[in-house]
């Protein structure tokens, strides 16, 4: 009788055996980023099953469209404006209220030609991905009916006419992408679309906010009515002047317009309450008296928990993420709602204060005891991915934390950068150090060689 061995891999040491990337750049990337992915999916309680599948999926679809590697000197042509480090990934955990995180990808399809002439705002790559997964049917109901009414209204006709500069790629691509992500949900995969508007918008003449609403008003007039969508155009109008809100990313789910949600993403530099209230209550356009007081009281400790002891308005030309923000969704038949998002790099000093400071909202919650062995989880997936030196040197890993109001308590998310591109210009400058020493001491050894052949 043969006894079969049981298989007591991780899975990503399985997926890792099982696939052979011939290309160095996928190699790279699934190295440096499939295992960040493999620990958050471990720490967030997803079964053996759903890990492998999900590290499967991302070997296979995400990895081959993540673009070139760095090369030699840490130089990379094409840096996404997803990220602080333009990484083309993020990862992001959301807090389940029953003690498991759902964990999503999100990234930036990159083509060969991103930054060169032939591509110079890398347009091409992500309708590519898009129709790729159409054509062989990898996302049940995925549907491109708003992609295509979408991309033809937001995305620049022209953006070869723009005048190239040295700096043009890092500082115009977040006026002129896209990127996509594929949610890892319990319910099945749903496939999103992000777009800035900024390039169409010069192009027309006109600001970020008009483009968008002249997109979502030439859709089908059935589906723009059934948004209801006027109140909130309405409010973002009256907050970019009372305010200084601007609209930043338009995004949409590729699935049917029924189904499908828009999020229209915002930020101003102003952080009081006062601006946190108005944008809640679009302007007091939206009755939030659904909402338990409990609820009320959680947005509010979690705004101020991690707004600090900022100024009520921040000083402009500092870093891009820096204001805090909202992302408004609509869906068919549904009110406008909003969600608050806030950039950590601009009010904690590093990562270990981000945690700090989501372990202290988390304690004094109604259910902190399902929230606080999350909070441990989350704690040692991320000691694991970055380990402790990172967390205490700078603010990072996480870019965004996010929440969003529900009927009796708060959802949050947090977004986190895997610093790919950091760490391996860390690692190059090392290496160089390391390399420059061992000339010194070799030029050392040889001088004082040579000093006792002289005597």
């Amino acid at each position: 009788m043969v006894s079969v061995s049981k298989d007591n891999r991780l899975p990503f040491e399985i997926v890792s055996s099982l696939i052979q990337f011939r290309n160095k750049d996928h190699q790279f990337w699934w190295e440096r980023t499939g295992s960040h992915l493999a620990e958050l999916l471990k720490y967030a309680g997803y079964s053996y099953s759903e890990q492998y599948n999900e590290l499967l999926f991302y070997a296979l679809h995400v990895v081959p469209e993540l673009g070139p590697s760095p090369d030699e000197t840490g130089y990379l042509r094409w840096r996404s404006p997803q990220t602080p480090d333009g990484t083309p990934l993020d990862l992001s955990w959301e807090w389940g209220l029953e003690g498991k995180g759902v964990i999503r990808t999100s990234f930036e399809p990159i083509g060969p030609q991103a930054g060169t002439e032939a591509d110079p705002f890398n347009r091409y790559e992500t309708d590519a991905w898009i129709r790729y997964l159409d054509t062989q049917g990898l996302v049940v109901g995925l549907d491109l009916d708003w992609y295509n009414h979408f991309t033809e209204r937001l995305l620049p006709k022209a953006p070869e006419s723009v005048q190239m500069t040295d700096k043009l790629n890092f500082e115009l691509a977040p006026k002129a992408g896209t990127f996509v992500t594929r949610d890892i949900d319990m319910l099945g995969p749903i496939v999103k679309l992000y777009i800035f508007p900024g390039l169409r918008a010069q192009e027309l003449g006109v600001s970020n906010l008009e483009v968008v609403m002249q997109a979502i008003r030439s859709l089908p007039p059935a589906q723009y009515q059934s948004l209801n969508v006027e109140p909130l155009l309405g409010y973002l109008n009256d907050a970019a002047t009372k305010w200084g809100m601007e609209t930043g990313i338009f995004s949409f789910d590729l699935t049917s317009p029924t189904t499908s949600r828009i999020k229209i993403y915002t930020r101003a530099p102003n952080t009081t309450l006062d601006y946190l209230m108005d944008a809640l209550t679009l302007g007091g356009r939206y009755d939030i008296s659904e909402y338990s007081p409990e609820a009320l009281a959680d947005v509010k400790d979690f705004w101020k928990i991690f707004i600090g002891d900022a100024p009520d308005v921040l000083p402009t030309g500092g870093a891009e993420r820096a204001g805090p923000g909202f992302y408004f969704t609509v869906k068919a038949g549904k009110p406008a709602s909003p969600k608050v998002y806030i950039s950590p790099i601009s009010f904690c000093k590093n990562d270990a204060e981000v945690l700090d400071r989501l372990r202290k909202y988390f304690s004094t919650r109604r259910n902190a005891d399902k929230m606080l062995p999350q909070m441990d989880n989350y704690e040692k997936a991320l000691n694991s991915i970055y380990g402790p030196d990172l967390l205490n040197d700078h603010c990072g890993s996480h870019f965004y934390v996010s929440c969003a109001l529900q009927k009796d308590q708060l959802r949050v998310v947090t977004y986190l950068c895997p610093q790919t591109l950091d760490q391996e210009a860390q690692s190059i400058e090392k290496q160089k150090n390391m390399a420059q020493m061992s000339l010194l001491s070799r030029i050392r050894d040889l001088q004082s060689r040579f000093l006792q052949y002289l005597t």
